[in-house]
């Protein structure tokens, strides 16, 4: 059966013109269909390889993937994985790249690497690839070496170096194709994850910190910028379709610089163009939804930043139990301030009763053990990068309290010496709830105090945590026939950090 085709090899093999029956000289460049071969019947599996050079349809690539997924990879040697690379990236796929992709991770074992010299990984790599893409698996398996003998500050930079050639010898010079995004996108998580690293052993140093990650930002932004300016409405051989892990790369490390702004623009960008997150992968998506929230929580709009991370909790499977409870530390402070209290049996499954100091206070009206808990948790939210979050809980305190009033003295006008004796008591570490017959305490006049306690008040009502007016001339707060205490969702919090006169 004779045959003519042009098969084009992604990059990974030369451009080759075939006109010969389906035969040796076939499988020599095309070692991945070769090893299909030897699993099914020869009539058969020459029928299907004429099939896919003719016609190329997409069902037969999903079957051939298959097929080496479910193979048991033996990577016994450097050339047993470039190998493997090699025949898959032969594919010229974006499932393909995928694939590939799963195996430049530093949680793969790469066992063979620890008798092996980087002559021999330079002559195998170029055995099996084309120039750049040599070079670059070259340059990987020397980080993957690196980093499994924690010398970070060579693996930091090596990879610095991939990443950029990737960009200067992929990225820019091979057009309409995309299947090499996948590894591209693992290349720059690769680098991030050796910024971290790296920066732990310079703990004291942050002027190297910093710059550590900046080079590393300016690298992988390089990217970034490149596959932006590829968008196109149809994604099919786009650059596009790894801005949304290229944008979680760069969140991450303009989180650890600080740049908050920055981090704001690519998030605001793929909201924008809602169609890159909607191709891309799952965790991709769990993890940009992750950062979208703890932006939304720095501003203290916890309406969205709870609607971010309800998404993330429920893209996540139960059995990754440590990323769930990272992704409830800060769904459960944005649903505190949404009015949601996380039960008792939730926070001891995930060991975060120190949520549950929170929510008693909150409960009780009680201001000296908020304060409490505030202190005894203070370093915890600071991991978390939300200390400013602690200043907004008084105000749900306060909240707490004119309402556990209202309902003692039973109307809708309060006098104010009333809610000031139960703020007073409050902060002494009295439980409001509890001590009904605070009315009948004497409390001594302070003028201070006194003003502060109408600042509160005043706060509350512009906030929108209470609709109610102050009367000055009966010194009564006056609650709204309807309504006095509206859905915290509608309450307006702003981080002062934020605020635009300061900014």
């Amino acid at each position: 059966m004779q045959m003519t085709a042009l098969l084009h090899c992604c990059g990974l093999c030369a451009t080759v013109n075939i006109n010969t029956p389906v035969a040796s000289k076939f499988y020599i460049c095309f070692p991945l269909i070769f090893t299909l071969h030897l699993r099914v019947n020869n009539a058969l599996d020459e029928l299907i390889c004429s099939f896919h050079i003719l016609s190329r349809h997409i069902e037969y690539s999903f079957l051939l993937l298959e097929a080496m997924w479910n193979n048991i990879l033996d990577f016994s040697s450097v050339k047993a994985f470039l190998r493997q690379i090699s025949e898959w990236g032969q594919g010229g796929t974006s499932e393909y790249g995928k694939l590939i992709k799963k195996h430049l991770s530093f949680q793969r074992e790469y066992t063979f690497l620890h008798n092996c010299e980087e002559v021999s990984i330079d002559a195998v790599a170029k055995q099996y690839f084309h120039n750049p893409f040599d070079y670059i698996f070259n340059m990987h398996l020397n980080v993957v070496f690196f980093h499994a003998f924690k010398s970070y500050s060579d693996g930091f930079h090596q990879q610095l170096e991939l990443v950029k050639a990737f960009n200067s010898t992929v990225l820019q010079v091979i057009e309409n194709e995309n299947w090499f995004m996948s590894f591209c996108c693992q290349f720059s998580k690769n680098l991030v994850i050796l910024a971290k690293l790296l920066a732990r052993r310079a703990s004291n140093d942050q002027v190297k910190i910093k710059a550590i990650f900046q080079e590393a930002a300016d690298a992988i932004l390089q990217c970034y910028k490149l596959c932006q300016a590829d968008l196109r409405n149809h994604a099919v051989n786009s650059k596009e379709i790894g801005l949304l892990s290229l944008s979680n790369s760069l969140c991450e490390l303009y989180f650890k610089l600080g740049q908050i702004d920055d981090c704001n623009v690519c998030i605001e960008f793929i909201m924008k163009n809602n169609s890159l997150f909607e191709i891309a992968d799952n965790a991709d998506k769990v993890k940009y939804k992750c950062y979208c929230g703890q932006l939304s929580l720095l501003k203290w709009n916890f309406k969205e930043a709870e609607e971010c991370f309800t998404f993330a909790l429920k893209h996540v499977p139960k059995q990754y139990r440590r990323l769930r409870k990272i992704i409830l530390k800060y769904l459960i402070p944005a649903g505190i301030f949404l009015g949601k209290v996380p039960s008792k049996k939730l926070l001891e499954t995930y060991d975060l009763m120190f949520f549950h100091e929170f929510t008693v206070a909150l409960k009780n009206g009680n201001i000296c053990q908020l304060s409490n808990a505030i202190e005894s948790n203070g370093i915890t939210f600071a991991k978390l990068g939300l200390s400013d979050i602690l200043h907004a809980f008084p105000s749900l305190c306060y909240r707490r309290i004119v309402r556990i009033v209202a309902r003692i003295v039973g109307s809708k006008i309060i006098p104010l010496q009333y809610l000031y004796c139960a703020f007073t008591l409050s902060t002494e570490g009295v439980n409001v709830i509890s001590f009904p017959n605070f009315l009948m305490t004497n409390i001594v006049d302070n003028c201070d105090k006194w003003n502060e306690f109408h600042c509160i008040l005043v706060n509350l009502i512009a906030k929108k945590n209470i609709n109610a007016s102050i009367s000055t001339a009966d010194n009564t707060l006056v609650l709204n026939d309807s309504a006095s205490f509206p859905s915290l969702s509608e309450a307006t919090y702003t981080n002062p950090l934020f605020l635009k006169e300061l900014a």
